[in-house]
């Protein structure tokens, strides 16, 4: 029996006054839980994924397939840019790690993204939550797990200093809704 996929929202894509917000609803997402002291972890991790894990609070290191966001000290976020390559990984790590040390979960289906775009981006963002986003989202590799409103959201910077702002919000599936239409609510302030 395969499950049906269904995006969130019934429209993808809405642009309101320079800001453009949309759904990036089939995101494959492993949760992936060990000791970051581990050496045998640290090292099956980085040859399944070819990269090292970030062990910086509130980071993320990204290669063209997926990223790796930092959770906490021994958890972190396997978010894939390409699905092509999800069921692979997943598979590689539920083999190659110790199931008594650690902890590989499908947790694609319990979040959806939210991708904002535009100039004005961080602006809106600022009249929903209570971190200095300027400060702790001060460069493309950084994350933060915060507060919107009183929604648990987690929240990644995408663009360079120079490019047109794009942030990823991750978002409980109940509540992406609401969220959305508190952002196309904040968009009024700007004129298009």
């Amino acid at each position: 029996m395969n499950l049906k996929r269904n995006k969130v929202l019934e429209v993808s894509t809405i642009k309101k006054n320079g800001i453009t917000i949309k759904e990036l609803p089939f995101v494959g997402k492993i949760n992936l839980r060990g000791n970051s002291k581990d050496r045998e972890f640290m090292s099956n991790t980085g040859s399944i994924l070819d990269i090292v894990i970030p062990t910086e609070p509130n980071s993320k290191i990204q290669n063209t397939d997926f990223q790796v966001i930092w959770l906490s000290p021994n958890e972190w976020l396997v978010s894939f840019l390409n699905n092509d390559h999800f069921l692979k990984i997943f598979e590689e790590l539920n083999i190659k790690l110790n199931p008594e040390k650690t902890s590989v979960t499908d947790i694609s289906e319990n979040k959806t993204i939210i991708r904002i775009e535009g100039y004005n981006t961080s602006e809106l963002l600022k009249k929903f939550m209570v971190i200095d986003i300027d400060n702790a989202l001060n460069s493309n590799l950084r994350v933060a797990q915060t507060i919107f409103v009183k929604i648990p959201i987690l929240i990644i910077r995408n663009h360079h200093d120079k490019d047109i702002q794009s942030f990823d919000i991750h978002v409980n599936r109940s509540h992406t809704t609401y969220l959305r239409d508190l952002l196309l609510d904040g968009c009024n302030q700007f004129i298009d």
